[in-house]
This record gives structure tokens, sequence and C-alpha cells, in this order.
């Protein structure tokens, strides 16, 4: 992960200025076609417009809800990992990509620090993780 620092912290949305670019074609079309410039043209560039800002708040709509699920999920981590794995195991669930710690959260309690283990020193894929777990603790509200 690249590291954070003042001059980059700040997020830049660049699908939301993707939807309002769309939105803003998609306005300007129809008030072009409300002067009856081009009409036929613009009601045209206009319907496709708003199919692309809908397309571009669907894509950023999943995009969000994911990566704030997988943070959630990285805080669920951390606080089971406070009650069942050592310091040092815990040291190790902070070393693994988010996929891996993700994927580990199907794993019961007993399997979860072995699994855990072999996660980091392995550097097993979040399937290979997912394969592994032989009592699976099933995630009813991932979306």
């Amino acid at each position: 992960m690249a590291m954070q620092t003042y001059a980059t912290h700040r997020h830049n949305p660049r699908l939301t200025g993707i939807g309002f670019l769309f939105a803003l074609i998609a306005i300007v079309a129809c008030v072009l076609a409300a002067f009856d410039v081009a009409e036929a043209v613009m009601l045209e560039v206009s319907f496709a417009a708003v199919i692309g800002a809908i397309v571009v708040l669907l894509l950023i709509s999943r995009v969000y809800i994911t990566r704030l699920q997988d943070r959630i999920i990285k805080l669920e981590m951390k606080v089971r990992a406070a009650q069942l794995l050592s310091a040092p195991q815990q040291t190790a669930l902070s070393r693994l990509a988010t996929p891996q710690v993700v994927a580990l959260r199907f794993a019961s309690d007993e399997e979860l620090p072995a699994l855990l283990g072999r996660a980091e020193h392995e550097q097993l894929t979040p399937d290979q993780i997912k394969r592994a777990i032989k009592n699976w603790v099933p995630d009813l509200d991932r979306t």
C-alpha cells in the first residue's frame, strides 16, 4: 500500500466527476432540445448521458459499499483477534492484505489462529484461505 501523507491524503472521487459530467451533458442537451436546437439529436444525447450517469452512480455505490464493508470486516476481525489471538498473531493479522483478512472472517474461532499462520507464511490467496476452512462461519450480512 502506498504511504499516505498530508500531500496525498485527499480523496479524489474520479467516478463522481464522471457522473457529474454525464449529468451536465444531459442538462445541456435537454436545454438545447427545448430551444429546438437539433432537437432529435439532443434528446438522444441527453438520454445517452442520463444512462451514462446512472451506470456511473451504480458503479460508485457498489465500489463504496464494498470498501465500507471491508473496513467494517477489518474492524470486526481486530476485535475478534483481541479475544482469540496472541499479540504476535494480532500483528500478523495486521500485515495481511484486506482481501486475506476478509476471507479469514469465515474461519471458526478454533481454526483462526492456525489458518492465520498459514495465510501469512504461505501467502495464501483469499480463495485458498476460504478453501482451507473446515468449519465455515457464514456472513449473511454481506451485500
